[in-house]
């Protein structure tokens, strides 16, 4: 049986790395005594995978893990045992049971999943970013309307240039922070929905610095805090949350 688990990352424990977190829950899985599966041979590790792990820095109450199991009483139970080990900073937000895969069909990967996600991206208000608020959201509407927005990407066969906008599905200037978004005295925030996924996952620290890169205005990552919202799968070419995928 495999479990899909949601859960939140915020506060202090947006440092922790992607690694990190896999400890975690492995250590909180074994504390909520979940009769979790193991793998075979001389070192066995608990069978779990992860979907698009998050930037170090970063928040969000999008991120999802699929977990095996031998036996399990609800998903009700899973979640408020799992949900009792976390500490402040993590949160289980929906646990769903998957159905079977069929005989001979190869299960699609969590990761393999993914398609889009979605981000606020909050300006800190730092004093070096000569643009108010006004000026700044006069800019990037500007900007993400280019037909070619170009950017380097860097991946593990080197530095490529490619182009952002076929990859921008949506960007907002009136969605709201969540109850677990960071605030600032600032206020501007920006929604964006961004492809994701194995082939062309675009970060939204590569869009603000192709947007400084567009202003002429050096880049400082460390002026944005960003903020997952959601992560989302293709299914009847329509975009919808991961959590929803099997419903």
């Amino acid at each position: 049986m495999t479990l899909r688990i949601k859960f939140a990352k915020y506060g202090n424990l947006k440092f922790l790395s992607h690694l990190d977190v896999m400890r975690f829950f492995q250590k909180a899985i074994r504390r909520a005594e979940i009769d979790v599966k193991y793998s075979e041979g001389y070192h066995p590790h608990q069978l779990m995978s992860f979907a698009a792990p998050l930037g170090v820095g970063q928040t969000s109450e999008g991120e999802y893990f699929d977990l095996e199991v031998n036996s399990m009483i609800s998903t009700d139970d899973i979640l408020t045992r799992l949900d009792a080990q976390m500490p402040e900073g993590f949160k289980v937000l929906h646990v769903s049971l998957l159905p079977p895969t069929p005989p001979q069909t190869r299960k699609e990967s969590l990761m393999a999943l993914v398609k889009a996600s979605d981000y606020l991206v909050l300006r800190k208000g730092l004093a070096h970013l000569p643009l108010t608020n006004e000026e700044f959201l006069g800019k990037f509407s500007e900007f993400v309307k280019e037909p070619e927005i170009l950017a380097v990407k860097t991946t593990k066969v080197g530095d490529t240039e490619i182009n952002l906008a076929p990859f921008i599905y949506d960007v907002k200037y009136d969605v709201p922070p969540t109850e677990l978004t960071e605030k600032y005295d600032n206020g501007l925030c920006i929604y964006v929905k961004l492809c994701a996924g194995n082939e062309n996952h675009i970060r939204p620290e590569l869009l603000m610095k192709a947007f400084h890169s567009y202003t002429g205005i050096e880049y400082d990552q460390y002026e944005y805090q960003v903020h997952r919202l959601e992560a989302y799968a293709l299914k009847d070419e329509e975009l919808i949350p991961i959590y929803k995928f099997h419903e």
